[in-house]
């Protein structure tokens, strides 16, 4: 019984050590603040917001398999969803619930509308969206494209967004914290910190790509890029304590803002599995043929869900240190926290629904072994859309977990 426990105990642990970590991470910075916080014991505006935001970035660079980039370059379709999505229609949507929140009154902080903002106005994750859709059985290739190039993007995108927001004085009124519209200077320290180790990491892995591939499993590449976010996310809190950011914050606006980041969360994941494969009514009206060719196969579905859906919380931390580098330590605190609880919403929420869309996915290569004839991938299986309610399903996630599938604990 305790060798069961025990065993269980360390499942859980490998694939929730990140949030563990997490935890701990926060309670040091509460305990110990002067040792993170900026021009503290460790000067952390250099050796961390510079230091660990380059690691993060370079590892995501080593990580990306570039032939399998150039593999999926053509699915301009695919492609162009997920961007669309990412950085139109989920910073869109976030603008509309704050200014619903703004013209009801909601007793919230200001800093709390600007931070959800900034959080959906990031580019998709650098590599867990690619683990996930892999154990998900999706195609993987798909999400890495669209993370090396999403995070290219969102260099550029991500702060003219937020400037763009951030104009709009009806829900930001004259007077309201503002972050620095030097957009030159912008991106001069993203493209240092995050354009030119992505694309320096690429370079590497293309030219040296046994060796890269060598160590980035000997020295668990996805691993350290994941503390460099702890170690990141460490500082900023240890700046919040030490500026009392957080004292006049409420239990209910910590529980806010991750209803809100779980809404949006799974909001993103239904819109992209909607648009991707487009339910019709079959029973009742003939299905358009413009609907099946539009219709993406459903391995394909899962890696535009993942990456539409997903944000980077280390992106969001590296706009706001640079945006608000000339305001107060409490501002820049509160600002990441939305960021840094989407991040771990859709750590939980995404493990969860791994199991649930391989089952789809993987009910949708039958129906296609056993029919007769050959048939497109692209409008395959009667399931139209995955089902998140089968019993069956939790079943294989507590198996999943016994037999320590590889998790998505990254940037």
């Amino acid at each position: 019984m305790w060798t069961r426990i025990r065993c269980t105990a360390i499942s859980l642990f490998k694939r929730y050590w990140f949030l563990v970590g997490l935890g701990f991470a926060i309670g040091l910075a509460w305990a110990i603040p002067d040792v993170g916080k900026t021009n503290g014991v460790l000067q952390a505006q250099y050796t961390i917001r510079w230091g660990a935001v380059i690691l993060i970035f370079l590892l995501s660079g080593l990580g990306i398999e570039v032939r399998e980039l150039f593999h999926t370059f053509l699915q301009w379709r695919l492609h162009l969803v997920v961007q669309i999505i990412s950085f139109i229609i989920m910073p869109l949507t976030m603008y509309t619930v704050t200014y619903i929140f703004m013209s009801a009154n909601a007793p919230m902080d200001n800093m709390m509308y600007k931070g959800w903002i900034i959080a959906l106005s990031t580019s998709t994750t650098v590599s867990s969206n690619a683990i996930m859709t892999r154990n998900a059985g999706g195609n993987d290739g798909a999400a890495l494209f669209n993370a090396a190039v999403g995070n290219i993007m969102g260099v550029f995108i991500s702060p003219a967004l937020i400037e763009l927001f951030e104009n709009d004085t009806t829900l930001f009124p004259p007077g309201t914290e503002r972050g620095d519209p030097n957009y030159l200077s912008i991106l001069k320290t993203m493209g240092l910190t995050v354009l030119l180790p992505l694309v320096a990491g690429q370079a590497i892995r293309y030219f040296f790509p046994k060796q890269t591939t060598y160590l980035a499993a000997k020295l668990r590449f996805p691993i350290i890029n994941s503390l460099a976010l702890i170690v990141l996310v460490w500082s900023v809190f240890c700046d919040g304590v030490a500026s009392n950011a957080f004292v006049n914050m409420k239990t209910v606006d910590i529980l806010a803002i991750l209803f809100v980041d779980m809404f949006m969360y799974l909001f993103g994941c239904g819109l992209c599995l909607f648009v991707a494969r487009l339910p019709w009514p079959r029973r009742y009206i003939r299905e358009p043929i413009w609907v099946r060719k539009w219709r993406f196969s459903k391995k394909d579905a899962v890696a535009i869900m993942y990456c539409g859906s997903t944000k980077a919380a280390s992106m969001g931390i590296v706009l706001i240190n640079v945006l608000y580098n000339k305001s107060s330590y409490d501002v820049v605190g509160v600002l990441s926290l939305p960021s840094l609880l989407y991040h771990i919403s859709q750590l939980f929420l995404g493990n969860f629904q791994v199991g649930f869309l391989k089952k789809w996915v993987k009910e949708g290569e039958r129906e296609l072994t056993e029919a007769d004839g050959p048939h497109d991938t692209s409008y395959e299986s009667r399931m139209t859309l995955p089902r998140f309610t089968k019993g069956q399903v939790i079943i294989d996630e507590i198996k999943e977990i016994k037999s320590h599938p590889q998790v998505a604990p990254t940037a």
